[in-house]
């Protein structure tokens, strides 16, 4: 690893990388280092302290002080490991670097509260393939459990460990009235972080009081189900939900039925089309760019006739400062993009569907046509296999024509149209 002397004007200078770590260590402050990532810089402490138990009779401990720029300056990255006077009290604070010496922190983890376990796993860890988490995802997971679990979050590591498996089980119970999936997902994500804190103190943490919740004799968690909310259409029994759809949201405001539409076109996710930006967008070409999926990877895609038709009329109403494709109508939005909330999808409409279910409405058309590989490729679901991986290199012009058989087919369900015969030349030309 690269050791400079950390200056502002260094780290400024410093790029993100293309998914790897590189630590840059500070040649004045021992152990003081620079973690630079594909989106982060982040300032972290690393020492080796004494601990008879390992065969080298020391162990490393790793401890992240916080993001460069967003969260700390570099003079305060110093102050933190050198220790300093606190400007308001005139107390003297003591250096992580010393806590870490007197076995005050990160060893035993005995005055670590669960809060800052929490904070902790979503600075430190990855997703399962390697790759950091999306922002928005992160707080989102953070943000549950911190609802779900707040009388627990005060807690220490050592009086969470002692929490009774009667205690959790009937938590539990309690957290799944009305809501028995998300009371599932909550608790998983923070027995995630259990064990992150098992494996980070292992002499506080000595057990992880959540996993009574999987334990096959106790089997309260509920098991994940496949959803299946889609429109539907079935001729025999007279039932268009696709017709009902569209008749129905007329009475949204402009730029959310535009979006409803949209995203039933594309097939996109919620927070994709919801959060879609000019600059993503071409026009001319009919296809667009969505940045940082689920997956982690760019997606682009090219644009259905009924899509296109959406946009350029967006483009003409819009006001020309705004960025987002879909504005929010009231001014005080914090956002500042339309949303498409479910409940008042459902209320407004009589469909038991959800936003996600007009992704899979998308799917479901696509598949219908015997059209599974291309869908797949348009909605982002990477094919894992070797051939997918290593050898198939499919272009956004090759998908054009599935996209636009869709959007016909779609369209022709909504206006409850009979069924046409598609010119591929002309589907190829969907703008």
């Amino acid at each position: 690893m690269p050791k400079i002397t950390l200056t502002k004007k260094r780290i400024d200078a410093i790029g993100y990388t293309d998914g790897k770590q590189i630590i840059y260590w500070d040649t004045d402050i021992a152990g003081l280092g620079l973690v630079v990532g594909a989106k982060t810089k982040t300032f972290r402490l690393q020492l080796d302290v004494k601990d008879t138990s390992k065969p080298s009779g020391y162990r490393t401990v790793k401890k992240t002080l916080g993001r460069y720029g967003a969260d700390i300056t570099l003079e305060q990255a110093r102050d933190m490991v050198r220790g300093h006077v606190d400007q308001d009290t005139g107390a003297a604070v003591l250096g992580e670097r010393l806590k870490i010496k007197l076995g005050d922190t990160a060893g035993k983890g005995d005055r670590v509260l669960l809060s800052q376990l929490v904070e902790d796993y979503f600075k430190e860890t990855k997703r399962r393939d390697g790759k950091d988490r999306r922002e928005r995802s992160a707080a989102l997971y953070k943000a549950g459990i911190e609802s779900y679990f707040a009388d627990w979050m005060m807690m220490t590591l050592k009086e969470v460990g002692n929490i009774p498996p009667a205690t959790v089980i009937e938590k539990f119970r309690l957290l799944s009235v009305g809501a028995p999936m998300s009371a599932r997902n909550n608790a998983s994500m923070l027995s995630a972080v259990l064990n992150y804190g098992r494996a980070k103190y292992p002499a506080t943490l000595t057990t992880n009081p959540m996993a009574i919740l999987s334990n096959r004799h106790v089997n309260i968690m509920p098991k994940i189900k496949a959803r299946h909310e889609c429109l539907v259409y079935d001729a025999s029994k007279q039932r268009n939900d696709f017709a009902i759809f569209y008749q129905q949201i007329q009475v949204f405001d402009a730029p959310r039925r535009d979006l409803a539409l949209f995203t039933l076109y594309t097939g996109m996710r919620r927070a994709e089309s919801s959060t879609l930006q000019w600059q993503d967008v071409d026009l001319r070409h009919a296809e667009l760019l969505i940045k940082d999926t689920k997956n982690r990877q760019d997606l682009h895609i090219p644009l259905n006739k009924q899509a296109l038709a959406i946009l350029k009329s967006r483009k003409e109403i819009n006001d020309p400062e705004c960025p987002w494709v879909f504005p929010a109508v009231l001014k005080k939005s914090k956002s500042g993009h339309a949303v498409l909330d479910s409940k008042y999808l459902k209320e407004t409409t009589g469909l038991d569907i959800t936003i996600h279910a007009l992704r899979r409405t998308f799917i479901t058309a696509g598949r219908k046509l015997k059209l599974h590989e291309d869908t797949d490729r348009l909605t982002n679901h990477v094919d894992g296999s070797m051939s997918g991986k290593h050898y198939d290199e499919t272009g956004l012009e090759d998908l054009r024509e599935a996209c636009q058989m869709i959007g016909n087919e779609i369209e022709r369900r909504m206006l409850d149209i009979k069924a046409q015969v598609i010119d591929i030349s002309t589907a190829r030309q969907a703008a």
